[in-house]
């Protein structure tokens, strides 16, 4: 459970982070969704359970707080943890290349559900050309940032379970 805890509040703080920091003129253009390498760390460390309540927690706030569609953040999210569960009885997860490419498509893909919902079709050709630039962008910025994160939160992960089972052995002596 204590771990449970400390992903919520550390995804909270991803949530705040991205709508603060990441919402500044500064990082126009090239600021994605930070929670997606979150997303794709719980569906790859995490028990299915916990991770897909913690995915649906996030989600749900993510949606409250963007002022967008609600629901969009959270169908995202869902879709790239069942599409990573999958992924993990066929391909090698724990390859960095991999991970980078998964990231990648995720922005990739995410980007293009948030143009499907927002673009009326009238103007949706000349829509999607304008972002084309500010897609791939993101892209690339999530190539080189995510993987990096990744490698974070197994480092925070690793060490997580490391205090857990030390506190367990503590209480069995």
């Amino acid at each position: 459970m204590k771990p449970f805890c400390i992903y919520t509040i550390f995804g909270l703080g991803i949530i705040v982070g991205q709508t603060t920091i990441l919402g500044l003129p500064v990082f126009h253009g090239i600021s994605y969704d930070v929670l997606i390498p979150f997303v794709i760390f719980l569906g790859l460390d995490l028990p299915e359970r916990q991770a897909g309540i913690l995915i649906l927690m996030i989600g749900f706030v993510m949606d409250v707080v963007s002022g967008g569609i609600f629901g969009l953040y959270m169908t995202v999210y869902l879709w790239t943890f069942f599409l990573i569960k999958g992924a993990v009885s066929y391909f090698d997860v724990k390859d960095l290349a991999f991970r980078s490419m998964v990231i990648a498509v995720c922005i990739l893909a995410e980007n293009l559900v948030f143009v499907l919902f927002v673009v009326t079709p009238s103007k949706g050709i000349k829509l999607l050309s304008s972002h084309i630039e500010l897609v791939m962008a993101r892209v690339v910025f999530g190539l080189i940032t995510g993987p990096v994160i990744l490698l974070g939160l197994e480092k925070i992960h690793s060490r997580v379970q490391t205090l857990q089972k030390q506190r367990q052995n503590v209480a069995t002596q």
